[in-house]
């Protein structure tokens, strides 16, 4: 069945003493719209994020946010000035020489000089990390396609329902349609004797009559619209129980099915006819907002 465009997924990795965080989150779009949130040291790898991206899903507007979860400090550590160290350790030594005394604490008395630690940053494989963002984002959008696989079913089961729904609403139409004529043809009749007093001969004869009541039966047919009508249904139900991206073969069929309600119900000149389209025209808008997620 077809997939929805509204889900979340994410996915972790573990390279180089870093935990990677990629979340994902769609709702529906006419198009793929990604939108890509990184660390700073990450940002030369955002086109490979987009191109992953783009790879497994359709349409939707996507959101993808990339975190790292590291208990380190990102991509900084704390480095010893050894040259520094040396330096201050063999002055103490010469101290120690001269006052013939030894240092209670000489480490202390190293660290607590400035400049001698200072901070500076962390060599990582960069390779090693671009696979482990590549690994948690597969992981990510997997978990998306799965969500909104299991929300496009539950959308195109309903869908489904509705469909059926219609097409019972488009067949009242048709069964419904034969009579309006033979209805017009008895008010029609009933008018002109009304008007006449039982002396409609003179110039309505039963000719007339006939001609008038041909004319506005086939005005009023809708035989052509119901046929259509019950090809496109056959497409809309064929399309949900599809596993391609039909989201936009959807939204063609509902102007198509719209456009013949709407001739019919141009064409109704009974109640019960107008009572149906009606009805069908609202679970259409009920259908269409429904199809706007499918992807």
């Amino acid at each position: 069945m077809p997939r929805s465009m509204t889900g979340y997924g994410e996915g972790t990795s573990v390279r180089e003493g870093r935990m990677i965080r990629v979340e994902c989150r769609s709702v529906n779009h006419r198009y793929l719209d990604v939108s890509v949130r990184l660390p700073g040291w990450l940002l030369a790898l955002e086109p490979q994020v987009r191109s992953m991206a783009q790879e497994k899903l359709g349409r939707g507007r996507v959101e993808i946010r990339v975190t790292d979860e590291s208990q380190t400090a990102s991509g900084r550590t704390v480095l010893l000035d050894q040259p520094l160290a040396a330096s201050w350790l063999s002055a103490l030594r010469e101290l120690e020489e001269m006052t013939g005394r030894e240092a209670l604490d000489p480490t202390g008395i190293l660290a607590a000089q400035s400049g001698l630690f200072v901070l500076g940053e962390r060599e990582e494989d960069a390779s090693a990390l671009e696979e482990g963002l590549g690994e948690a984002l597969e992981l990510a959008l997997r978990e998306l396609n799965a969500a909104r696989e299991t929300e496009g079913a539950k959308l195109s089961l309903d869908l489904l329902e509705k469909t059926e729904e219609l097409r019972l609403l488009v067949e009242e139409m048709a069964k419904r349609a034969p009579k309006i004529p033979i209805l017009y043809r008895e008010k029609l009749l009933a008018r002109a004797e009304e008007l006449l007093e039982d002396d409609r001969s003179e110039w309505y004869n039963d000719q007339r009559l006939f001609a008038e009541t041909a004319l506005f039966a086939d005005r009023a047919s809708i035989d052509e619209e119901v046929t259509r009508l019950a090809a496109h249904l056959g497409a809309l139900e064929e399309a949900l129980g599809s596993e391609l991206a039909v989201g936009r073969q959807l939204d063609f069929l509902i102007q198509e099915i719209f456009r013949e309600i709407n001739t019919i119900g141009s064409k109704a000149n009974d109640l019960d006819l107008t009572r149906s389209v009606v009805a069908a025209k609202t679970l259409l808008e009920k259908i269409r907002e429904q199809v706007q997620n499918i992807e």
